[in-house]
């Protein structure tokens, strides 16, 4: 996918960069990212995508705008209340960029999410709760698919990188489900928080994109966003884990 004189000057300062160089940014063009989430993490995450040149972005998310989103939902404003988060975000992303966007307004599942992912590079997971982020990675063991998933709750944030092959995957960190888990309904959360793990989330989505050596597959960074110190942790595929052997 040749670049345009246009895409050039507008990617120009991440071509020179020489981990992206042309061929990268004809990568990232061609690359294809589905989103699970468009909310406190989903935001800046598909913000940094499109404004990075990724050319085609899937965003799921089955949940309305409300009043208590904006503070920490950056895309979303007053007049957005009572609309559907994806199509809020695909028209704000068409105003900034020229990748394809697909507004899915659906909650991610077993059943829906191989087909969703079937033909992605990558799977970004903003989600809110256990039960879509143990589906999305079981999904992405399932089809090869690297997974990066973000969380946050109350001024603690949490990253997860799953590689393509699957091995070692989520459920090699957290076997089954929680019964109980931090959510911001309950614990409160700020806007920085929010927009510092899906920062890194964007980052560590571009370097698995451009295939570099840098992305910390097999590791979860626990990060105090307080004091801003984290605390990079890798771990190992478990031999009962259904991803064992891959």
């Amino acid at each position: 996918m040749a670049l345009s004189d246009a895409a050039i000057e507008r990617y120009s300062r991440q071509i020179i960069l020489p981990m992206v160089g042309g061929a990268g940014q004809e990568r990232l063009a061609a690359s294809s990212v589905v989103l699970i989430g468009c909310g406190g993490l989903g935001c800046p995450a598909a913000l940094g995508l499109a404004g990075a040149g990724v050319g085609h972005i899937t965003l799921v998310d089955p949940d309305r705008v409300e009043l208590s989103n904006l503070p920490r939902q950056v895309a979303f404003g007053d007049s957005d209340i009572g609309r559907l988060k994806v199509e809020c975000l695909a028209e704000m992303l068409r105003q900034r960029c020229s990748a394809t966007l697909v507004a899915v307004a659906a909650r991610a599942e077993e059943g829906n999410l191989p087909g969703l992912i079937a033909a992605a590079d990558l799977v970004l997971d903003g989600s809110d709760n256990f039960a879509t982020r143990f589906a999305v990675a079981d999904a992405c063991v399932d089809a090869g698919v690297a997974l990066i998933s973000g969380a946050v709750a109350a001024q603690a944030g949490q990253l997860v990188a799953q590689a393509p092959g699957g091995a070692p995957c989520y459920r090699c960190l957290f076997e089954s489900e929680p019964t109980e888990a931090p959510s911001c309904d309950q614990d409160g959360v700020l806007p920085g928080a929010v927009l510092a793990i899906g920062g890194m989330m964007v980052q560590w989505a571009l370097l698995a994109l451009l295939r570099r050596p840098e992305i910390p597959f097999g590791t979860l960074v626990q990060a105090d966003l307080v004091s801003g110190a984290q605390r990079p942790l890798r771990f190992t595929a478990r031999p009962t884990c259904r991803c064992a052997g891959r």
